[in-house]
C-alpha cells in the first residue's frame, strides 16, 4: 500500500509520537540499530513541516529492521534557520553514508528547496540509488508527484508473503518490485506475475 497521511497520525496518535520522549524512545531505536555502523541504509530527505509523519516512518522503518538518517534526529545541532557551507558538508558526508535516499514525497517536500537538492546529490553519486515514498493526503488518492520524481521506484509499505510483518518495498510497477532490504545491497526489482 502507498501509505497515507491518516494511516501514519494515526499511528503517531496511538503511539503518542507527538511528545518529546516518544521521539526520544524513536531516536534511540534507530541509534541501537545502527550502534555498531557509522553508515545508514536510507538517508531520509523530507520536509521538516511533516514531523509526526518523518518520526511515523522512522519508527516503522526500524521495525523493519532498517537505519535511517534524518538530520533533525541525528544532527540535532544543526541549525535549520542558518544553513550554510558547513551544514550542507555535512548533510552531503550523512548522505554519502547511506546506501539509499527516501524522498519523502508529500505537499510540503513540493515547496523544499533542499529535498530536490538531496534527491539530485544521491542519484549522482550512488548511481540511481533514490526512491520516492509518497505520502497520500487520502488513503484512496492516486500519487501524482512532481514530473521527475516518475523517474525514480517508489515504497510501498506491506506484509511480506511468508509472515505477518510488514516491510518496505521497492516497486517500478504492481508486477516489478523487490523487499527494500534487497534494493539496498544493489539487487533490481523484478517482474512478478499476478
Amino acid at each position: 500500500m502507498i501509505l497515507s497521511q491518516a494511516y501514519l497520525r494515526s499511528i503517531a496518535q496511538k503511539n503518542n509520537f507527538r511528545t518529546d520522549s516518544a521521539q526520544s524512545k524513536i531516536l534511540n531505536e534507530n541509534k541501537a540499530i545502527r550502534s555498531a555502523q557509522t553508515h545508514y541504509d536510507l538517508f531520509v530527505s523530507h520536509s521538516y513541516l511533516d514531523k509526526v509523519l518523518v518520526v511515523t516512518l522512522v519508527n516503522l522503518f526500524n521495525k523493519a529492521g532498517y537505519s535511517v538518517y534524518v538530520d533533525w534526529i541525528v544532527d540535532s545541532q544543526l541549525d535549520r534557520n542558518s544553513v550554510n557551507r558547513k551544514t550542507a558538508s555535512i548533510i552531503r558526508q550523512r548522505m554519502n553514508r547511506a546506501k539509499g535516499l527516501a524522498y519523502i514525497a508529500t505537499s510540503n517536500t513540493t515547496n523544499s528547496r533542499w529535498c530536490p537538492w538531496e534527491l539530485g546529490y544521491v542519484d549522482g553519486k550512488k548511481g540511481g540509488m533514490c526512491t520516492i515514498l509518497p505520502i497520500l493526503k487520502e488513503p484512496s488518492s492516486i500519487f501524482k508527484g512532481q514530473e521527475y520524481l516518475g523517474l525514480y521506484p517508489y515504497l510501498v509499505y506491506e506484509k511480506e508473503s511468508e509472515s505477518n510483518r510488514f516491510n518496505f518495498w521497492v516497486e517500478e510497477s504492481s508486477e516489478v518490485y523487490i523487499i527494500l532490504s534487497e534494493w539496498l545491497n544493489g539487487s533490481k526489482p523484478m517482474r512478478h506475475n499476478l
